[in-house]
């Protein structure tokens, strides 16, 4: 009979024994499922194309970075558009099936009526403009009107210009870079059947007035292949990508990447939250998949004695383990996909209800999330099986029967070993926040908890053991109940261990996550109030930026004496590691160098920010010291658009959560995409009054409708609301970790409390009662719980404590007090009842006949 039939009837036999690994597989195998799928549909999920549903190609600038030395793991997707020259476009006419290819600006562009000079009091309508020329990959043709034919002519879309209340012959206002423009309605136009206007509208000017809009003339956005007749649009994609190789290529509802940013945007989110998320819910699911087939093994330590005891040799007993193991797996793994695919669903929902991915974003659902997280499963349930299946296989039969009477012993060496190489592992990644600031230096503050849980329970009974006899002590000289609950918690280690750890996962590791979030808020909060220097703040909304003489205007405004613009980037810097070249995307902001001290205090470590002027560079100064550069240095980096550039390190700074690690001149982001500056940091003059120049500034603020003001204290709540934003995209990732811990909790206290079944029997054939064994229950209950807390408070001492004084100054940190108790409460609550509700089950029945069923 093979292993797997014995396991198989060993399974149908035993099938409660194997319900807790079940379980723990089974929810296992939905979180790793959900977050596949997550990561799956940054890659791959798309909206249908709307401007560009006529195209048969489409054809767009590489997004991809790869630097030079760098394998194929090493890739950024850009964040900024990627242009085209116009001769890219000729070269794309040219390839053979292409019968023609127009170029598309993309401008970004405010839209509101006018009614003489003045700006109907209504909000202005965020949308795109784009040339007529460009009209016909809608294909898009006037059903009302004419098309544009001067430069201050435009043609809206009849869902646009019937929300806007204009029509042909009418104006329209319209904010391109916060500087507002009068323009004459030439037309209407219907967006063609099959391709509804349902995520935005559509706004076409002259060719040329488009290209100026644009910032970048003679550069697109994207350029349009319509196809010759009978041409096939993959083939023709393949054609262009071979003639053309720094492009890219979309056909069918892959176009929609390329039209909408929002879309590219988010799957880039996406992407990047599921990797984070994903990896750290695989590790927390394997983790407590293997400790849960741990205890499994250990209830069973009397039947695999007697195993040994009548000849089965160790072979034997590590192959039924983990054929066993297997086969739960195969039904939990294969089972728990299906509720994964929901949980990826709801967070969908979650993500979008916050605001992070489009309401139409759809999940791409594929066969590979599935079959990874069942692989995933099956491995971790073979290589628990095995780990735990040789201590029971390899001692000799006369000790195996010993041990399976007496809970005791010591873990082998290598556990201790291993136990003490994660403490230590966890206690350097701790310290991280005290050398590198910001969201890098954070990231190592929740690792560091998950590896410190781990080394304990690498450790095994040593812990628990000593921490239980401690705290039991007060119990011995108590009644019966409170000895027998401390010799019990003691006596039984290695179960008081198992169940241990995931109560000490749910405290350490909540308290650390939530407490980390928390702290990164209120760092990015304080380092924007101490640093920021300006008076007022101006910022766009939605037209693109601001352009020189909209600047200008507000320099020339009485009483201002200094204005900075700022415009928020990204940029990469290549390092390398034990000689394998990687990537570190940083978040900048490109600014104006004069007066800047005036405006932003950085907190300036070493050099001087006067001298950030033409090629120069400053950054917060853990980060170059992790990069290993110094004030003098080169640093090669590349822009958000992939643009290299070399700059010179002039000075380091300490606010960088607050205004970004990297700051560079503007002048380096000349041309690019995303070079006009979202906001102005106005500092009023020392004899101005300053409620007249906010005033002043507020009446320019009505001329240019898509720029609000705010003061220093408006502009700290945004940090806030911004950094608060952030929290919430990683909370709600965690959330779904942290609903699996505390199923783990559950779990694992009722697989061992309900496998004392017989111990509880016993204790009632010798005279106690049902509420003297409830009461016995309950005070090792409270032992552990109470032994939980304090492991899972020094698990989150360390992390926190560097966190705060690497961020904050102060080894505290910051957040609601009521977090931590709450989280203790909350895990108490769950330990307690984990505990009581199967034992007061195993006492409903007869001691005798407990006694008399089979373990």
């Amino acid at each position: 009979m093979s292993v797997f039939a014995i396991a198989w009837k060993t399974l149908r036999a035993r099938r409660a024994a194997f319900a807790g690994a079940f379980t723990a597989l089974f929810c296992g195998a939905a979180v790793i499922t959900a977050s596949g799928i997550l990561l799956e549909s940054g890659v791959r999920s798309t909206v249908p194309p709307e401007r560009y549903a006529g195209a048969d190609v489409m054809v767009g600038g590489n997004q991809t970075l790869r630097i030079p030395g760098g394998d194929l793991t090493v890739a950024e997707r850009l964040p900024e558009r990627v242009t085209l020259p116009s001769e890219v476009r000729d070269a794309v006419a040219a390839v053979p099936g292409v019968r023609a290819a127009v170029g598309d600006y993309d401008v970004p562009v405010a839209i509101a009526p006018v009614e003489g000079d003045a700006v109907v009091p209504a909000a202005p309508r965020v949308t795109a403009a784009h040339g007529w020329d460009s009209a016909v990959l809608g294909p898009f043709s006037p059903d009302e009107g004419r098309a544009p034919e001067s430069d201050s002519e435009v043609v809206l879309d009849a869902a646009l210009a019937a929300a806007v209340g204009v029509s042909p012959g009418d104006e329209v206002r319209i904010v391109a870079a916060a500087a507002p423009a009068v323009y004459r309605v030439a037309g209407t136009v219907t967006a063609p059947p099959g391709a509804p206007l349902e995520r935005s509208h559509t706004v076409f000017l002259t060719p040329a007035e488009a290209a100026r809009l644009s910032g970048h003339p003679g550069r697109f956005d994207a350029v349009g292949v319509l196809a010759e007749d009978g041409a096939d649009p993959g083939a023709l994609a393949r054609s262009i990508e071979d003639a053309v190789p720094e492009v890219t290529t979309y056909t069918g509802t892959a176009a929609g990447r390329l039209e909408f940013a929002d879309v590219a945007a988010s799957r880039s989110l996406l992407t990047l939250v599921a990797a984070s998320f994903g990896g750290m819910a695989m590790l927390v699911s394997l983790f407590v998949v293997a400790i849960t087939l741990a205890l499994s093994v250990h209830q069973r330590r009397r039947e695999f004695a007697v195993l040994r005891a009548i000849g089965s040799t160790p072979r034997q007993i590590r192959r039924l383990v983990v054929g066993e193991a297997l086969l739960v797996a195969a039904f939990g793994g294969v089972l728990g996909c299906l509720p994964g695919i929901v949980l990826a669903d709801v967070l969908r929902g979650l993500f979008a209800r916050i605001g992070v991915v489009p309401d139409d974003l759809p999940l791409a659902v594929g066969p590979l999330p599935p079959l990874v997280a069942v692989l995933l499963v099956a491995g971790t349930a073979a290589l628990g099986g095995l780990a735990t299946a040789h201590r029971p296989a390899r001692i000799s039969p006369v000790e195996a029967l010993r041990e399976a009477a007496v809970d005791g012993g010591e873990p082998p060496r290598w556990r201790r070993t291993a136990g003490a190489v994660c403490l230590g592992a966890g206690a350097v990644a701790a310290l991280t926040p005290l050398y590198v600031r910001g969201e890098v230096g954070a990231a190592g503050t929740g690792s560091a908890a998950l590896l410190m849980v781990i080394g304990l329970a690498l450790l095994g009974p040593v812990v628990p053991r000593r921490l239980v006899r401690l705290l039991g002590a007060p119990l011995r000289g108590g009644r019966v109940t409170g000895f027998l609950a401390a010799a019990n918690s003691e006596a039984g280690a290695r179960r008081t261990g198992s169940a241990l750890v995931p109560l000490v996962l749910a405290i350490g590791f909540t308290v650390t996550l939530v407490y980390t979030q928390s702290t990164l808020a209120a760092a990015a909060v304080a380092q924007t109030r101490e640093g920021l220097a300006a008076d007022l703040v101006l910022a766009d909304t939605g037209s693109g930026g601001v352009a020189a003489e909209v600047v200008e205007e507000v320099r020339s405004t009485p009483g201002v004496a200094v204005v900075t613009s700022v415009t928020p980037t990204t940029v990469f810097v290549p390092f390398t590691v034990f000689e394998d070249r990687d990537l570190a995307a940083l978040p900048a902001r490109g600014v104006d160098p004069d007066g800047l001290a005036a405006t932003v205090d950085l907190g300036i470590a070493d050099g001087d920010i006067a001298e950030l002027r033409g090629d120069a560079v400053a950054m917060e100064r853990s980060q170059a010291e992790l990069l290993g550069r110094g004030v003098g240095d080169t640093v090669e980096m590349y822009l958000g658009d992939g643009t290299p550039v070399e700059l010179t390190l002039v000075a380091t700074y300490e606010r960088g959560i607050g205004f970004g690690t990297v700051t560079l001149p503007r002048e380096v982001l000349e041309g690019r995409t995303t070079a006009l500056p979202g906001r102005l940091l106005v500092r009023t003059a020392e004899d101005a009054d300053p409620a007249a120049v906010a005033a002043a500034l507020d009446a320019l603020g009505e001329r240019h409708p898509t720029l609000s003001l705010v003061d220093r204290d408006g502009f700290a709540s945004g940090a806030r609301a911004e950094a608060a934003l952030a929290g919430w995209v990683n909370l709600v990732g965690l959330a779904v970790i942290l609903g699996y811990i505390a199923i783990a909790v559950v779990n694992t206290l009722v697989m061992a409390t309900a496998g004392r079944s017989r111990e509880f029997a016993l204790l009632r054939l010798v005279g106690m009662s049902r509420w003297q064994v409830l009461r016995v229950a309950g005070w090792e209950a409270l032992l552990l719980v109470g032994a939980a807390a304090l492991l899972g408070t020094a698990v989150a001492v360390l992390p926190l404590a560097a966190l705060g004084t690497g961020l904050l100054g102060v080894p505290l940190p910051a957040g609601p007090p009521l977090v931590y108790p709450a989280v203790v409460a909350g895990a108490a609550l769950l330990g307690v009842l984990s505990v009581l509700v199967p034992t007061w089950a195993c006492l409903r029945g007869r001691p005798v006949e407990a006694v008399g069923v089979r373990e």
